[in-house]
């Protein structure tokens, strides 16, 4: 891993002149990063990539050889001079050499992730994977098949690769994937996804603040995209799915400094974490 540049700030490039990103939100998927993208499009010192995904660097081709020309006229055209130049692709989080090929293209880039409780990212991925048609069995049916699925994919990159579709709970197992994130990033700025929703204002005067921009003129509040599930209690099932996911959420916990139980939802609430009686494990 090469040294970083830490010589100049955010503003004293021009980043499009190299077509380089030099900020990104890259996860976790369901997570809110479309609102909270749309939230940071506002900002006068932001330019976000058109149609916010810009989905290079999880394309195996731009892994080997860098962005084009084309790519980056087709997502920056719009491009005013802002100083800041932003893609939100929530897949770079979790598929394989992604990350890398980040630090590749900008050492110095600005990184955010967003945390969701697992169970509640988990059964969001299976609505929006079911109303496009591609999950069609029930939701207990999709995570029994999970683990064959993601077995036999032998091309994650790959368009609906079964990495991309049906990892519904390998997606939620964060603490591998913020561990690989921060070798590569160790000033990345991750956040709970109840910040987003509870804490909108000053969660994004962090992120002006790590971006290194001015903060909002106005007070900022998050439209929500994607809210079809945000306000219904999870299941009894989505609670023996969280279960699962209890040891790694701790070493997330515990990877970030966060207190203990902070990435579990209150809209699910803490009694699922609980170990039943007789459970040693």
């Amino acid at each position: 891993m090469q040294d970083r540049d830490t010589t100049e700030g955010i503003a004293d490039r021009d980043p499009a002149a190299s077509r380089t990103l030099n900020a990104v939100i890259l996860g976790a998927q369901r997570c809110g990063t479309t609102s909270f993208a749309q939230l940071l499009d506002t900002h006068p010192d932001v330019c976000l990539a058109r149609g916010k995904e810009a989905h290079w660097f999880d394309d195996a081709q731009v892994q080997r050889d860098g962005v084009s020309t084309e790519r980056w006229a087709n997502r920056f055209s719009h491009y005013a001079g802002q100083p800041v130049l932003l893609d939100a692709t929530p897949s770079y989080l979790y598929l394989p050499g992604c990350i890398e090929a980040l630090y590749r293209h900008n050492p110095n880039l600005k990184v955010i992730a967003v945390l969701r409780d697992p169970a509640e990212r988990a059964r969001s991925q299976y609505a929006h994977e079911r109303q496009r048609g591609v999950e069609t069995g029930r939701y207990w049916q999709a995570l029994q098949l999970e683990s064959r699925r993601l077995a036999a994919d032998r091309n994650p990159l790959a368009p609906n690769s079964p990495a991309r579709v049906s990892s519904f709970r390998d997606r939620g197992r964060y603490s591998r994937q913020i561990g690989r994130l921060l070798e590569w990033f160790p000033d990345a700025l991750v956040l709970r996804f109840d910040e987003l929703v509870n804490e909108s204002a000053t969660t994004a005067q962090r992120v002006t603040e790590h971006l290194g921009v001015t903060p909002f003129p106005s007070p900022v509040t998050l439209k929500w995209l994607n809210r079809r599930r945000l306000s219904r209690p999870l299941s009894p099932l989505d609670a023996l799915v969280r279960r699962s996911f209890r040891a790694d959420m701790r070493a997330t916990e515990d990877l970030l400094g966060w207190q203990r139980g902070s990435l579990a939802s209150a809209r699910l609430g803490r009694r699922s974490l609980r170990r039943p009686a007789g459970d040693a494990g």
